[in-house]
């Protein structure tokens, strides 16, 4: 699944369904949001997501968005994992700017509370991170959350990203509270070297 960078591959490019160990992955599709909402709505989720939707008609929407960049992970069917892979331009000087482009991504993830605590989000992060260093052949990948917000850490952690940088007070949170962010990343050659 090796791609070169140049050839700046899509989610749509890639061979899909992707096998992890336990888990399945495919593209987010439209009728996936009314899916995920039962548990996308609990506030456990809601306290680290970027997004607040307060109906599934604002959820569809904002899940339509997102699409093109969107993949999901099932569990024996069941959709336990949404995440994103979105492909961006690296920041380069104006001349540099066509060799600069598409060449990082970055990743995140939202799962369902039900699963926590068994490895899935480990999982699931991991094989985004896969995704976009050997399907898209990114040259760098990024993760970022609330430093509050443990568990992602966790996750980045496993999958081998590293932290870059802890942002004093640059994130406000929906809870009206000025919190650190965190943000982490991996060259494909710090992986594959």
């Amino acid at each position: 699944m090796t791609r070169s960078p140049t050839a700046l591959t899509g989610l749509a490019d890639l061979d899909w369904p992707l096998h992890t160990r336990r888990l399945i992955l495919r593209p987010g599709l439209s009728e996936d949001a009314e899916t995920v909402w039962p548990w996308f709505r609990l506030p456990e989720v809601q306290e680290w997501t970027t997004t607040l939707n307060t109906s599934l008609e604002d959820h569809q929407e904002w899940w339509d968005k997102t699409l093109g960049s969107c993949v999901v992970g099932l569990l024996d069917g069941r959709i336990i994992a949404s995440g994103k892979l979105e492909r961006q331009d690296a920041w380069s000087q104006a001349d540099m700017k066509d060799q600069a482009a598409g060449q990082q991504a970055e990743i995140g993830w939202v799962l369902d509370p039900a699963i926590h605590g068994r490895g899935f989000g480990t999982e699931f992060a991991g094989a985004l991170l896969d995704l976009a260093i050997d399907g898209l052949g990114v040259r760098r990948v990024e993760a970022s959350c609330f430093a509050e917000n443990l568990a992602s850490r966790r996750v980045m952690e496993k999958i081998g990203l590293r932290l870059e940088g802890t942002f004093r007070e640059e994130s406000l949170h929906r809870s009206g509270r000025w919190l650190d962010g965190m943000s982490y990343a991996l060259l494909a050659s710090e992986r594959n070297g």
